[in-house]
């Protein structure tokens, strides 16, 4: 098997462009599984800023072209666009990548909190379609202890940096502190629960929330909030100090016109701060005069940036964990050769045994079934020990060549558990 990364995040393509490669999440997973071409494993990593998508294969060219062929008819998308804008990670840094990715290392805000939810909800999500392999899930749980080290042990996003915090940040020096201010958030999503949450750390507890899926009441139930339904949405919007739109709709909610409607009611600029990587809010309404849209192009390019000493410390658990997990994921390989090579040995010594047991009394059977498991597992102990040293610094073909030489054992190293 091999773990095989084919992803994009807002550093390779601008944020539309993950927004429509981001629409073929839905059952992407399922189909690759299922879709005979060398895919054992997948999981999804679906972020604001980040699609990616984790692979265990065992045909490298027809897994990845499998991937963007997929990705594209789902996504009712341009083959070439998918295969310019999704890079192709194997080996190494795929770990190496996912923990600093886990870790807050890649993310838009250096250090930020929510991610490691994001990749616990991945692989919960591929655990519950069945789309999981032993090796994903050890990729992705070791990925999630060592953020938990990062976070634990390193200044990195110590104050619990989010996009929305930053956002929230941008807001307040705008606009004044949204402490006793009125919100309304637009979604029901995970994200919302973020954007709620936030917003109640800074002692804003007039939080409405709308969902354009009719959703917000069964929200609002858990959350401590008030559901808004269509027909108030306008009156909502007019007495606003700041609307939060994070639905992730296939349209935007806020339009020109439902924004002039609210004018109505309001004497001051409206914020509002634009989460979604599908944006809610309608193209003609960031150029309105009293509207002020706070989105994530802008999150990024004002948040700020962790201290180098901070991020030079989280690089210093990271890499290492990320080369263990490697050595760990080679040294299985070595399970399948030493195995054959003990059962080999042992098939020949039943045989001796039971052969002498028609000879001999039980006791000195016994004895000499003793002798000769204490000389097995002595010849054995150093090849096997040589298996797990080759298996990890990657020079275990040989090794298998050679048992196939010297005992006829033929090594199926792929079926790793």
């Amino acid at each position: 098997m091999v773990l095989v990364l084919v992803g994009a995040s807002y550093q390779d393509v601008p944020l539309d462009g993950l927004n429509r490669l981001a629409a073929a999440e839905s059952g992407l997973a399922v189909r690759l599984v299922e879709s005979d071409q060398g895919i054992d494993g997948a999981v999804v990593l679906s972020t604001c800023n980040r699609f990616e998508i984790y692979l265990d294969i065992n045909r490298f060219h027809d897994a990845v072209e499998t991937t963007t062929n997929t990705i594209a008819e789902i996504a009712a998308l341009d083959k070439n666009f998918v295969v310019d804008a999704m890079r192709v990670v194997v080996g190494s840094s795929v770990s190496q990548h996912l923990f600093s990715v886990a870790s807050g290392l890649e993310s838009m805000v250096v250090g930020e909190d929510e991610i490691a939810g994001q990749v616990r909800k991945a692989l919960a999500t591929a655990q519950r379609e069945g789309t999981t392999t032993p090796s994903l899930e050890r990729l992705l749980q070791r990925a999630l202890t060592t953020s938990k080290s990062v976070t634990s042990s390193t200044g990195l996003g110590a104050a619990g940096r989010s996009i929305v915090s930053v956002a929230l940040d941008i807001f307040e020096q705008r606009h004044g502190n949204i402490a006793g201010g009125k919100a309304l958030v637009l979604g029901t999503g995970s994200y919302a629960r973020v954007v709620v949450a936030s917003l109640q750390r800074l002692n804003c507890n007039d939080i409405s929330v709308f969902s354009s899926s009719g959703r917000a009441a069964h929200f609002a139930q858990s959350h401590d909030v008030q559901p808004v339904e269509l027909e108030d949405l306008v009156g909502h919007i007019g007495s606003a100090d700041i609307v939060v739109a994070c639905s992730g709709a296939s349209y935007p909610i806020i339009s020109k016109s439902l924004v002039q409607a609210s004018e109505a009611t309001r004497d001051r600029i409206l914020p509002i701060m634009d989460l979604a990587l599908s944006s809610d809010v309608a193209p003609d309404v960031y150029s309105m005069p009293n509207v002020d849209v706070i989105n994530l192009r802008e999150i990024h390019e004002v948040a700020p940036g962790e201290h180098s000493s901070a991020i030079l410390e989280a690089q210093g658990i990271v890499f290492p964990a990320a080369s263990l997990f490697e050595e760990s994921e080679f040294g299985r390989n070595a399970d399948h050769a030493i195995v054959a090579m003990r059962s080999h040995v042992m098939t020949i010594i039943s045989e001796e045994i039971e052969r002498i047991q028609n000879r001999v009394d039980s006791e000195t059977a016994k004895e000499v079934a003793k002798s000769l498991n204490r000389v097995s597992n002595a010849i054995l102990h150093t090849p096997s020990i040589r298996a797990q040293e080759l298996a990890r610094t990657g020079d275990f073909s040989e090794y298998t060549r050679a048992i196939t030489i010297l005992f006829g054992i033929h090594v199926d190293t792929t079926e790793r558990d």
